[in-house]
C-alpha cells in the first residue's frame, strides 16, 4: 500500500516555522505574535481545533487587528505555542523528457528545443519547492550513432523539492535536477520502451504521482514493427525519397514506424496502477497530433476538447502550461501537528499580508488540525506568485469584513 509522503518542518530555537517555496518557492512559518493587555502577556485559555465555518457562523474569532506577523525571533509571546507543521502528500512529478536528436533543433537564438523544455522543467522544480518531489528520465538514455534506440531511463530519484531560500540555485534538489538532466539528445524517440522500463519504479512510490511527458514528434525506436508510408515517421515528416522508407529493407527500416499501439498501451498500463500521464507537444509534434491525442486519452489526464494533450506552440508559454498541471495536485492545504489550543487565536499571512478568514478567497479550518488556502489565495499560491506563507497563532484571527 503506498504511504503519503509527508515533509516536516524544523522548529527554530522555541519558535515554530516552516520554510517553504512557491514562486520563488512557498516558506510556511508557524510563528508566535504578541498579545498583551495593559502591558501584561496574556497566556491563551484552554480550548481545541475549530471546524472550518463561515465567519458569521458560531466560530468567533474575536476582536482585535493586527499590523503584521511577528519577527522570526518573538518567541515568548502569546503563551509560547509552538506548532508542528507538515506538508502532507507532497505529490511526486516525475519528468521524462524527449533527448531525441530532434530535441536539438534550434528554439531560439542561443538556445535548442531540449535546453527550452530543461529550463521551464527546472523552473517548475524551484519555484514549487517543497510542496512537491520531483524526479527525471530522459529518452533515449546514452544513444550512439550506432545504437539511436537505446530505451531511456532515470537520471534523477525523487527527491523532495528544497525549502526557500536565498540563492536557490544552489539549493541541492534544484541545481542537482538541473545538472541530472543536462544531457546531449541525439538519436530516436523509444517512448514505450522508456515507459515500459520506468513502470515497475513509478508505481512503487509511495503518494500520489504523475509523469509530465514532454516531446517534440512521434514514437518510433520498435524494431518488431510493420507500416505503410502513412505511418512512416520519415514519410509523415516529408522527408523519404522512397514509396516507404519504412519498408524492411528502406532506409528507416521498421524502427522508423509510428510506434503508436506499444506506446498507449505502455501509458495505459501506468494510468491503470494509479499514475496519471501528462502528454505535452512542443513544437515539431504537430505532424503527430492524432497519435498524441491517443497517448493523452490513455493517460487519464486528457484536456476536455481537442487537442487532448498539452500543446504547446510557443516554447515562451511552456513554463505556464507546466505549471497549469502541476497546480492540478499542488494541494492548497497545511498540516498543524499540534493545533492552537483555542479557537480564535490564528491568522495567516502571504508574503508577510493578512490572508481573512473567508470561506471564499481567505482560508479556513479545512479540519481542526488543517489550513486550507481558498480562492484567490490557493490560485495566487498554485500559481507561484508566493514567496513566503505564515501561519502564526497567538493573536484574534481578523475575519474579511
Amino acid at each position: 500500500m503506498k504511504t503519503a509522503v509527508k515533509q516536516r518542518a524544523g522548529v527554530c530555537g522555541i519558535l515554530c516555522c516552516l520554510v517553504c517555496c512557491l514562486g520563488a518557492t512557498l516558506a510556511l512559518g508557524a510563528a508566535l505574535s504578541a498579545c498583551a493587555d495593559d502591558g501584561v502577556k496574556q497566556r491563551p485559555r484552554s480550548g481545541s481545533g475549530q471546524e472550518a465555518q463561515e465567519p458569521e457562523d458560531e466560530f468567533n474569532p474575536g476582536p482585535g487587528g493586527s499590523s503584521g506577523p511577528p519577527p522570526v525571533d518573538a518567541g515568548g509571546l502569546c503563551g509560547n505555542q509552538v506548532h508542528q507543521v507538515e506538508i502532507a502528500e507532497a505529490p511526486n512529478i516525475y519528468f521524462v523528457l524527449d533527448a531525441s536528436g530532434s530535441m536539438l533543433s534550434a528554439a531560439s537564438s542561443n538556445a535548442t528545443r531540449y535546453d527550452r523544455v530543461r529550463e521551464a522543467a527546472v523552473d517548475l522544480v524551484r519555484n514549487l519547492g517543497p510542496l512537491i518531489n520531483v524526479g527525471a528520465a530522459v529518452f533515449p538514455l546514452d544513444a550512439t550513432a550506432e545504437a539511436p534506440c537505446r530505451p531511456g531511463g532515470e537520471v534523477f530519484p525523487v527527491t523532495p523539492g528544497d525549502p526557500f531560500s536565498d540563492g536557490q540555485e544552489q539549493r541541492p534538489t534544484t541545481s542537482g535536477f538541473r545538472s541530472a538532466t543536462r544531457v546531449a539528445p541525439l538519436g530516436g524517440t523509444p517512448t514505450a520502451a522508456t515507459l515500459t522500463a520506468l513502470t515497475p519504479r513509478l508505481v512503487e512510490l509511495p503518494g500520489k504521482t504523475i509523469v509530465v511527458l514532454a516531446t517534440d514528434g512521434g514514437p518510433n525506436c520498435n524494431d518488431a514493427a510493420t507500416c505503410g508510408a502513412e505511418e512512416c515517421i520519415a514519410n509523415i515528416e516529408q522527408q523519404c525519397p522512397e514509396e516507404n522508407c519504412c519498408a524492411p529493407l528502406g532506409p528507416s527500416g521498421p524502427g522508423g514506424c509510428l510506434d503508436r499501439d506499444d506506446t498507449v498501451g505502455a501509458i495505459a498500463r501506468l494510468a491503470a496502477s494509479g499514475i496519471d500521464v501528462y502528454v505535452v507537444g512542443i513544437p515539431g509534434s504537430e505532424f503527430y497530433g492524432d497519435v498524441l491525442d491517443e497517448m493523452a486519452l490513455a493517460g487519464g489526464a486528457a484536456q476536455f476538447v481537442s487537442p487532448f494533450y498539452f500543446k504547446v506552440d510557443d516554447l515562451d508559454t511552456l513554463g505556464n502550461v507546466l505549471s497549469r498541471i502541476a497546480s492540478i495536485v499542488v494541494s492548497c492545504e497545511f498540516d498543524l501537528v499540534d493545533p492552537p489550543p483555542e479557537d480564535g487565536q490564528t491568522n495567516v499571512y502571504l508574503d508577510e499580508q493578512l490572508v481573512p478568514y473567508d470561506p471564499h478567497n481567505g482560508w479556513r479550518w479545512r479540519s481542526p488540525a488543517v489550513v486550507e488556502l481558498l480562492g484567490e489565495a490557493c490560485q495566487r499560491l498554485k500559481s507561484g506568485r508566493v514567496g513566503q506563507v505564515q501561519i502564526v497563532s497567538g493573536c484574534p484571527t481578523e475575519v474579511a469584513r
